[in-house]
């Protein structure tokens, strides 16, 4: 897979956990080195003064429009501050924002919070209850789609610029500058704003930038950004906050510790020259910010000289969007970011770190054994060449990372694949961080390699160059180029809104790098094909001038690691390339095996709208409803008054009928024995895509540990059978996942919809016939592949801890750690056997949604059952995961990580209510909005007790509840310390809910109700939450507007009533705790220059269970409270009966 071409590996940048209730989408998913992002710490104590905005008056530089899709309504405005700062203004104009120039006081200060986290759904069910979009106490119309504002700022500094006795700086003033201004001194009353009003904030440090955001309810926009901008303009960096955020950097580091690719690319900046900025620890810790400076006075004068050096506004980038005309947002940024100080002078010069041929040190062109944390085998190749960021409008790299990194027929990972010796390849350039620099930039191919493939890594090396020297010789196709250039151009006219956060956040990066013209298209199109820049970069990629690294410990001959990488440990082994490797790696010829993509078939022609089916024009009518201009509230309102009727779908001798027909939700057009298909047509995005969702559920996916192995096995071997066929459609955006779900399987397919069903046809097909072909050989390859990702799963303490917490509530109910046990046991004729009676009895869940008729949904779902042939299942065979009732009081479940490298702790208390009903979910998701602020505040930002530290609403398959977890190190803090830490905080937020007064209920309320009426920004919002009432057969489509008219009825009696009998204080009366503790291991110490040979030790997943007689702090505990064996524990434990919906065949 090509990583530039299709965004997948993503920026070397430190990245922090975020944990908010509606996550944010990223373009780019594979983190290379660290992104920071610091965790929203906010105050209940922000200023009651009224703020008054003066109009400040300037001349302003105006620069020219970027190129937009033809989609794309908004309206662009780039201008220039006096003070150099250059601003994109964004107008929205699907509906003008009503601003309040700044009644700040508008609500009253509560202990409780209104930012929210992230709701796990447990069940693969999410409740929609989300940030938080504040309106305070005055609402506009029930039935206006909301959408939030959003502003970035990005500064022209990151981490390459941190002196070299004090690495980590420029994350730290990243972290500091937050800390409060002097307009607005409160330490985090930017923050607690912020969430009042709905939104939320973050940023990031980069390596040559830093990047900060926020987004909130558009009225409130101009004081945000009054707000924001102090923080650039005069921020305070009192000495007094230091310690604390050194100590929130540290245990982020901590947490990354673990992570074996932040450790690689640590390792691979040290191989840079001496001095080189790319040499730079980015993250920071304890150790550089504190340990190695020994001087607080030192770090708080360089901390406010980076910043009075770098923070110049001539350095600064600003984007800010809403729904509100280019005129006011231009007076906004004026009156806030043109009080931004300059120096007008240049960025560090790094002219003299400009790749040159000694930039590639003998360090750098060697062999690396790494020792990973992870069960890993994998091949990482890595090429520095000259930076590539001014070659943007051809892009020579993409293309070769387009061909590098194909799965298609001819392809690289076709060959290795047939050799047995990999099965997934990477390649490319991430156009971020380390990758993408101003003086140099990175080609990297990262091959996951099998067992065989290790013991022949020279032959997979020598491979590799083969397929370099095979694009050297043929030299670069205009063709090709012009294929992935169509692409691009059809994705950029087509694309969907960004979530505007996101869309400020890359907007203002961009701005750093790009002229105007080419802010919004310069990291997406191709403007020109150069065959010359193309030929230059495959004549950097020789053997003589790669690094390698392999990890592994699987090597066949153990490793004797003698050196260790300074800031994480990573344990290593430096070797030359061999002579006679590098001779024939020099000199590999062109396998005839070997050729390039044939022209792509599936890249779409044809991009004509659907228009609606005649029952849905009738019901519109009868509604009184416009399909393409009616806001989705307004025909949820009109379709509820009159509820929903019995109409017939009618194309020649094609029939359905739907006996509950509705414009405001998919409909049921297809209900048997076999399957149930629901249609909706895309009204309002009208775009030429559609969205195919298929839920295969099978009685076998809860059966036992084995079959349940057995499943994610046949789903493995169903992937590497299709990769080459499907590899070109995924090219042409027409995407497809394949992944175990609770009961089944699930395939999602979605892009433009001309040739979906082909797509579909493709993947059904390969479904009946995997594993036919399947070699012995393949098959333990990909057993070995599925057994590290078991591995690896629970190595993570928080993926442990929700395991744990996972097999103590549901029944059934199979853990990682059981099937771990099993998989080494199933063979390839275990596998073929399991295939026959996988599909020999299915029920099928489809979802439609989009630019396809109806009767092409119930074609493709007839055509899906006709490839595949299976008996039905009765009801009593479709699998139910029931939940069991916690007792009374509080329980304890202690165990030792299995990850005996960290010190990682994880810490979540979960506290079980009862069955959900509308009213008691209203009252928990308020509740939550009032915690999640205080929770932060005093675990995280006061007592520093980890730096994850979040509560979150819990929907496990129809039960409610809440947890609060933190992310501690066992050599900070004992798991014990900090549960009695969260139940005092529990105790402190009881007694706040005791007093909450009826003014901040009705600002928590009205918050709630408007974020569950914001709108969506792309048609697959509106598609998952319709796919998880699906599959959760809970059918509840209307679920947010319900949710909001329950919202409005919450009283503050049923506040005070639901704490009473919830929470650890009051009556107790429905008080069901668990505290879920995974325990860190104490870090080893290991003399630097010790050589350890590699052990392979067989793995062990048996839970070690602590209890009160092996204390961890200094709390004394009972004994009776521990729980010793889960299943035994359970065994006694009632189920919670859960009602359920029943269709009706049609």
């Amino acid at each position: 897979m090509n990583y530039s071409f299709k965004k997948l590996l993503s920026s070397c940048r430190v990245v922090l956990i975020k944990h908010t209730f509606a996550a944010m989408s990223k373009r780019s998913g594979f983190q290379r080195t660290p992104k920071f992002k610091p965790e929203i710490k906010v105050l209940n104590n922000r200023s009651k003064r009224p703020v008054t905005m003066f109009h400040r008056k300037e001349n302003v530089e105006v620069l020219p429009e970027p190129i937009k899709s033809e989609a794309d309504k908004k309206l662009y405005k780039t201008i220039r501050l006096e003070n150099g700062l250059t601003a994109l203004l964004i107008s929205d104009p699907s509906r003008p924002a009503v601003t309040e120039e700044f009644s700040s006081s508008e609500e009253e200060s509560t202990s409780g919070s209104d930012e929210n986290s992230d709701p796990e759904s447990d069940g693969g069910k999410s409740v929609q209850s989300a940030t938080s979009d504040h309106h305070g106490t005055t609402r506009r119309n029930d039935f206006d789609e909301e959408k939030l504002a959003a502003c970035a700022l990005c500064v022209g500094v990151g981490s390459y610029s941190d002196p070299a006795e004090i690495q980590g700086l420029a994350h730290f003033v990243e972290h500091m500058v937050f800390m409060g201004s002097e307009k607005y001194p409160k330490e985090n009353e930017f923050d607690a704003f912020i969430k009042k009003k709905g939104g939320s904030d973050n940023a990031s440090t980069d390596c040559e930038v830093t990047t900060f955001y926020f987004e909130i309810q558009e009225k409130h926009l101009p004081h945000a950004m009054d707000m924001f901008s102090q923080f650039f303009v005069s921020p305070l960096m009192m000495k007094e906050a230091m310690q604390r955020e050194r100590e929130a950097i540290e245990s982020e580091f901590a947490i990354a510790s673990p992570s074996d690719s932040n450790r690689k690319d640590q390792l691979l900046s040290s191989l840079f020259p001496e001095g080189h900025p790319a040499r730079t620890f980015t993250w920071g810790n304890l150790r550089s910010l504190k340990d190695d400076i020994n001087d607080e006075e030192k770090l708080h004068k360089a901390a406010h000289e980076f910043r009075k050096r770098h923070y110049s506004a001539n350095r600064m980038t600003v984007a800010v969007q809403a729904r509100m005309d280019l005129a006011s947002l231009e007076q906004y940024v004026i009156n806030t970011f043109g009080r931004v100080p300059t120096n007008k002078l240049p960025a560090d010069d790094f002219s003299p770190y400009s790749f040159r041929p000694e930039t590639v040190t003998p360090e750098f062109r060697s062999i690396y054994y790494v020792k990973p944390i992870g069960d890993t085998t994998e091949l990482h190749l890595t090429w520095c060449m000259r930076s590539l960021i001014s070659e943007y409008e051809s892009k020579p790299h993409q293309y070769i990372s387009y061909l590098l990194g194909h799965e298609g027929k001819g392809s690289l990972l076709s060959y290795l694949k047939k050799k047995v010796w990999a099965l997934g390849i990477y390649t490319g350039n991430s156009e971020s961080g380390i990758d993408y620099t101003s003086m140099y930039s990175l080609f990297s191919t990262q091959v996951v390699l099998t067992k065989d493939g290790l013991d022949h890594v020279d032959e997979v090396l020598e491979a590799i160059f083969s397929y370099i020297n095979m694009l050297k010789k043929i030299g670069p196709s205009e063709r090709i180029y012009n294929e992935i250039k169509t692409i691009e151009e059809t994705s950029f006219r087509f694309e969907e809104e960004s979530q505007p956060a996101d869309y400020v956040e890359t907007l203002a990066e961009n701005m750093q790098f790009f002229p105007p013209e080419h802010y919004i298209t310069g990291d997406r199109l191709y403007y020109k094909y150069d065959p010359k820049g193309i030929t230059e970069l495959l004549d950097c990629m020789t053997a003589d001038r790669v690094n390698i690294m392999i990890l592994s410990n699987k090597h066949s001959k153990p490793i004797a690691y003698d050196s260790k990488e300074k800031w994480f440990g990573t344990e290593y082994r430096r070797q030359e390339i061999p002579e006679k490797w590098l001779e024939r790696w020099l000199n590999a010829e062109p396998s005839p095996q070997f050729y390039l993509p044939e022209k792509n078939i599936y890249i779409t022609t044809n991009f004509d709208l659907i228009a609606p089916a005649q029952p849905y024009l009738e019901a519109a009518n009868e509604l009184g409803v416009d399909l393409k201009n009616s806001s989705v509230k307004d025909i949820h309102k009109k379709t509820a008054a009159v509820g929903g009727k019995e109409r017939v779908l009618k194309r020649a001798d094609l029939i359905a009928t739907v006996n509950n027909f509705r414009l405001d939700q998919p409909n049921l057009l297809r209900k048997n024995r076999h399957m149930e298909l629901w249609y909706k047509p895309d009204f309002k995005f009208r775009f030429p895509t559609a969205l195919l969702y298929f839920y295969f559920i099978t009685p076998l996916s809860l059966k036992s540990p084995r079959e349940s192995c057995l499943l994610d096995l046949w789903t493995d071997v169903l992937q590497q059978g299709l990769k080459e066929e499907v590899y070109p459609a995924n090219m042409a955006d027409l995407t497809h996942s394949i992944y175990v779900s609770d009961k089944g399987l699930t395939l999602k397919v979605n892009g433009y919809s001309q040739n979906l069903h082909l797509l579909v046809e493709l993947i059904t097909r390969e479904m009946r016939t995997s594993p036919g072909g399947l070699t012995a050989a393949m098959f333990e390859a990909v057993r070995e592949v599925r057994a590290r990702s078991y591995h690896n799963v629970l190595l993570k303490p928080n993926r442990l801890a929700k395991d744990l917490r996972m097999q103590v509530l549901l029944e059934p109910y199979i853990s990682p750690r059981d099937k771990a046990f099993v998989i080494h046991n199933i063979t390839l004729d275990d596998l073929r056997d399991f295939h026959d009676r996988l599909l020999s009895k299915l029920y099928m869940q489809v979802l439609v949604q989009g630019n396809l008729a109806w009767y092409d949904a119930i074609n493709i779902s007839q055509n899906v059952f006709s490839n595949m042939q299976w008996e039905s299942l009765s009801e009593s065979e479709i699998p139910q995961l029931q939940v069991h009732e916690l007792p009374l009081g509080e329980r304890k479940l202690r165990v030792m990580s299995l990850n005996e490298a960290s010190t990682n702790s994880i810490i979540t208390n979960y506290y079980q209510a009862e069955v959900t009903t509308p009213s008691d979910l209203a009252v928990l998701e308020v509740l939550m909005m009032l915690m999640e602020e205080p929770v932060f505040d005093m675990l995280r930002t006061k007592e520093q007790l980890g730096y994850s530290v979040f509560s979150m609403m819990r929907y496990t398959f129809g039960v409610l509840g809440f947890s609060v977890s933190v992310n501690t190190q066992v050599d900070k803090f004992s798991v014990s310390y900090v549960d009695g830490r969260v139940e005092a905080f529990l105790r402190k937020f009881y007694r706040d809910m005791k007093r909450l007064s009826e003014k901040t209920l009705a600002a928590t309320r009205n918050s709630l109700v408007q974020l569950k009426h914001t709108t969506d920004y792309e048609l697959k919002e509106e598609v998952e939450r319709n796919w998880k009432e699906i599959v959760s057969r809970e059918y509840q489509f209307q679920r947010l507007f319900n949710e909001a008219d329950a919202i409005e009825k919450v009283k503050l009696a049923d506040i005070k009533t639901w704490v009473e009998n919830h929470f650890p204080t009051g009556n107790r009366a429905q008080f069901r705790k668990i505290s879920i503790q995974v325990m860190g291991h104490k870090p080893k110490q290991v003399d630097d220059k010790s050589s350890e040979q590699e052990i392979i030790k067989p793995k062990n997943y048996t839970l070690t269970y602590l209890d009160a007689s092996q204390p961890v702090g200094d709390t004394t505990e009972n004994n009776a409270d521990f729980i010793k064996d889960i299943d035994e524990f359970k065994s006694d434990l009632p189920i919670i009966n859960v009602p359920k919906v029943q269709l009706a065949q049609c």
